[in-house]
């Protein structure tokens, strides 16, 4: 059994618990705030991530809180159908794993479900004030000290822990993209509405306007997740999380778009918070190179939410890691381990991260020519292979695959 101490207790630090623990290891995770707490609203989990779920036994307990939707659609900024995508009913695709959209909390509380059964231990309002990287070992801000084997980085895209292993701050930049969400409660939609169409059936819909695009589907089961992603330029005011903000922005971002998206708006009890969307520059490596210590979730990887793909990539991330310490994996082989763990996982979330900025310029084409291009792809289906290329893979076989082969090639196999 190898000793793991995980900081961070958002969805990848507790994601790779679960798979940690369940592959019987002794996992100690610790949180800096003294509840935990998901902020946000709205996520959508694709079959890669929901295939990871059922193999920590969560998914029936995620599956309580989420909807599945029957349809996708992208569409033009005034509401024209494009294309029939993503296919998140497609059978080819989802029928082993489901598409899904749940709030974040609820997804949260599904993988603490696990919690018990597994044995893992979770150590809340416990501030990480210093790492040794050669034992290794965690120091608190209360100046506890804490060694295990090896220790994960599951802190997010202002990980201390990243700026603590580069030996320098590495802060998240702007480059100017900003979220607006509105939750619009599905109870005061009604047949006289025109969006009483999109909203009668669960479906994830895509807007694609000049300079943004707006995605919606349904959370909680009675409430719509809208969400404007919207490049507004260097020197926009950083706002760090969620915060309140007027309807009346948000309405001035798509002033001319589908009248759809301004029913929503008016319905009574709709709420708009606006935040920043920041990057990371994409570290050169993610394992210390005393080789007990690795980054991992949006600390080593944070991507833009313009492919569904952020949550998806840090259970991939715990995926991986679960199927190389499900095997025997004695204490002096973890550099080793983490060492195939980087090259399994660097090189597609890099691809991933390329891809979503790819799509996010995709959807904000402000030319007419080259949206007509777009649009004409997007119909003849062309984007089916990038869905096919995200949704079939299968970390924790890859993770798997990739030990035993380090070990064969080790050995002479």
């Amino acid at each position: 059994m190898i000793s793991v101490l995980i900081v961070g207790c958002g969805l990848s630090g507790l994601a790779s618990a679960l798979a940690l623990a369940q592959a019987g290891h002794h996992v100690t995770v610790f949180e800096r705030n003294a509840e935990l707490q998901e902020l946000g609203a709205g996520i959508q989990l694709s079959p890669n991530a929901t295939r990871l779920l059922q193999n920590w036994g969560v998914l029936d307990e995620v599956l309580k809180y989420a909807d599945r939707p029957v349809s996708g659609t992208f569409r033009s900024s005034q509401g024209e159908i494009r294309s029939y995508s993503p296919p998140v009913s497609d059978q080819r695709l989802v029928s082993q794993a489901p598409y899904i959209m749940i709030h974040r909390a609820d997804l949260l509380r599904a993988l603490l479900s696990g919690k018990d059964k597994h044995g893992i231990e979770i150590k809340l309002g416990s501030e990480v004030a210093e790492i040794d990287f050669n034992k290794p070992s965690l120091r608190l801000a209360t100046g506890e000290v804490y060694e295990a084997d090896m220790i994960l980085a599951a802190d997010g895209e202002r990980s201390r822990c990243r700026g603590s292993m580069l030996g320098r701050p590495d802060p998240p930049y702007s480059p100017g993209d900003v979220v607006y969400r509105v939750s619009v409660p599905t109870n005061g939609i009604t047949e006289k509405h025109r969006a009483w169409e999109l909203t009668r059936q669960s479906s994830v819909n895509f807007w694609m306007g000049p300079g943004g695009h707006v995605v919606s589907y349904p959370i909680k089961h009675d409430m719509l997740n809208m969400v404007l992603i919207y490049h507004e330029g260097p020197g926009t005011k950083v706002m760090y999380g969620p915060q309140r903000a007027d309807l009346e922005e948000f309405r001035s971002k798509i002033h001319d778009w589908d009248p759809i998206l301004h029913e929503y708006i008016d319905v009574e009890g709709s709420v708009c918070t606006k935040w920043t969307l920041f990057q990371i520059h994409e570290p050169t490596q993610w394992c210390h190179d005393n080789g007990r210590f690795a980054l991992i979730g949006d600390a080593a990887h944070a991507i833009l939410p313009c492919l569904a793909q952020g949550a998806a990539q840090a259970f991939e991330d715990a995926g991986v890691l679960g199927g190389i310490f499900s095997q025997v994996v004695e204490p002096e082989q973890i550099p080793d381990a983490l060492r195939v763990f980087e090259q399994v996982r660097k090189p597609r979330a890099s691809e991933v991260r390329r891809r979503t900025l790819d799509q996010k310029a995709m959807f904000a084409l402000r030319d007419k020519h080259e949206q007509d291009l777009r649009d004409a792809k997007l119909g003849a289906g062309e984007d089916w292979k990038l869905f096919q290329w995200l949704w079939e893979y299968n970390a924790a076989e890859d993770g798997s695959k990739a030990w035993q082969q380090f070990l064969e090639a080790r050995n002479g196999i």
